[in-house]
């Protein structure tokens, strides 16, 4: 029987493709134990049926957890450890402002294929997945599911979304926190292209205290423009436009620019903990998963 999610219109990924995406994990850095028990084993010893280890006993310990027939053997109180299992929430958030509709490839169609293919890693290792849509000053979210058996639904929404207008990264991600409080590993799809500054939203999303992984998109025309001549240039946001006449002076003081907005992103990143990955969007999702994001600790 093919137990492959499919959907009505074209799907985003492929049936080969999501096969081998059923052999991968969402690594998880640090603890986050949910409200209820999850599927994947803990780093921490708790309560639960599977026998883990043991060690000694220390006054005030459960007596309920010694282990009588080691006292029996050797005098001396052993306390049994038993594996506790996470309950991992995976928050994606994608960026769904009129700039992500720029590029060939789009890049909100790139971050849709990405979405859906780390959600369903998350699925199918029996996460919740739980998704945002940033748009306006506000976020669009499915309610967190789990199981391969919700893949339909999560690919359902996803081909649902478009992007386009304006949006307030810092506040978009507020309005999807006061939805979702539960820690996890967090992945923010955006070009951070927002008037109001990246800083504000990425300080937020460092503040949930959990694993942040931040994919920055840019399209093969906005990495090394080819442009020449005399341009008017518009804002696809605010519409607003200048008139530039394009010369080898002007592309190389707007490639110094794109680096050093780059690594302004990269740094602030790395001087809080949070991981930063810089993709095109003509980039395979492919190469993405099974290379750049087993390489920085997103994947295994």
């Amino acid at each position: 029987m093919n137990t492959t999610p499919v959907t009505d219109s074209a799907p985003l990924l492929d049936a080969a493709f999501l096969r081998r995406l059923e052999r991968m994990l969402i690594a998880v850095k640090k603890v986050h134990l949910g409200a209820a028990k999850g599927e994947r084993r803990s780093k921490r010893k708790g309560a639960s049926t599977e026998f883990a280890d043991f060690r000694n006993y220390v006054q005030g310990d459960d007596l309920r957890h010694v282990d009588w027939n080691i006292y029996g053997r050797l005098d001396e109180l052993y306390l049994k450890l038993f594996q506790e299992f996470e309950d991992v929430t995976l928050h994606l958030l994608l960026d769904a402002s009129q700039s992500m509709a720029f590029g060939t490839p789009e890049k909100f169609a790139f971050g849709q294929k990405l979405m859906a293919a780390m959600g369903y890693i998350g699925l199918v290792g029996y996460d919740r997945v739980s998704v945002g849509v940033l748009t306006g000053d506000r976020a669009e979210g499915l309610t967190p599911i789990r199981g391969k058996a919700s893949a339909n639904k999560l690919f359902a929404f996803i081909q649902g979304i478009k992007a386009g207008g304006s949006t307030n990264l810092d506040e978009s991600i507020r309005s999807y926190s006061m939805q979702q409080r539960s820690r996890g590993v967090y992945v923010i799809i955006s070009d951070f292209m927002d008037e109001k500054g990246f800083e504000p939203a990425l300080r937020r999303l460092c503040a949930t205290r959990s694993d942040v992984y931040v994919l920055q998109v840019l399209a093969p025309e906005e990495i090394d423009p080819e442009l020449t001549g005399d341009l008017k240039l518009v804002d696809s946001e605010t519409e607003q436009f200048t008139e530039v006449s394009v010369s080898r002076a002007l592309l190389k003081r707007y490639r110094k620019n794109r680096d050093a907005f780059i690594e302004k992103i990269r740094t602030y990143c790395l001087g809080r903990g949070m991981t930063h990955f810089l993709v095109s969007s003509q980039t395979p999702v492919e190469t993405i998963l099974l290379d750049v994001f087993r390489k920085g600790g997103l994947l295994r």
